[in-house]
């Protein structure tokens, strides 16, 4: 061979036993498939630059504390989700037809979900934000004491069951619940206990 044809001569991998190809050299389909990687990257990128222009709409929540003044007992309805447990009145603001203010919210939950007649709040006992892990607030809770309600015989959601417990018991029942447990802490038989 002359010097010509050694260098126009395909180099061969001795481990491989295959031809070694440059880049300039490859064929054009691994050039496309290249191509076609980087075009989805950038519309991963683009998707996820719409999701983040688009955020979540934080969750708002309210819930309330209701206390019958004359046996200082506090008002807890059976949970929906775990069998055996009690929870405070808790409902979402309603977004539908328009936003909800949290205080209208409260008043129709105690109507809907717990039976009890109000016209009025006693006191708002706090109102807190929640966060995930990377710090961004997910929703706020506003939670409400109300204090000589009047309960009604029949509800939307009279399938739950009432019950009165003391201030201690309430605490106790809601210890998972941060928000709830939280506004115990801080309403008005919290004082007095």
């Amino acid at each position: 061979m002359t010097s010509d044809e050694l260098e126009n001569a395909a180099v061969i991998d001795p481990t491989v036993g295959s031809d070694v190809v440059a880049d300039e050299d490859a064929p054009k389909k691994e050039k496309k498939d290249k191509k076609d990687k980087k075009d989805k990257k950038e519309k991963k990128k683009e998707k996820k630059s719409e999701e983040e222009k688009e955020p979540k709409p934080i969750r708002q929540a309210v819930g309330v504390i209701v206390i019958d003044p004359a046996t200082q007992k506090v008002l807890l309805l059976s949970s929906k989700k775990k069998e055996g447990a009690y929870v405070l009145p808790r409902d979402d603001c309603q977004t539908e037809p328009t936003e909800e203010h949290p205080e209208k919210a409260a008043i129709r939950l105690l109507h809907e979900k717990a039976g009890v007649a109000a016209t009025f709040l006693s006191s708002r006992v706090g109102s807190y934000s929640e966060s995930n892990k990377k710090g961004k607030v997910t929703a706020h809770h506003w939670m409400y004491e109300v204090n000589a309600p009047t309960l009604l015989e029949t509800w939307p959601e009279s399938d739950r069951k009432r019950v009165w417990v003391s201030y201690e018991d309430a605490l106790k029942a809601v210890e998972g619940k941060r928000m709830s447990h939280l506004a115990l802490t801080k309403c008005s038989l919290a004082t007095s206990a």
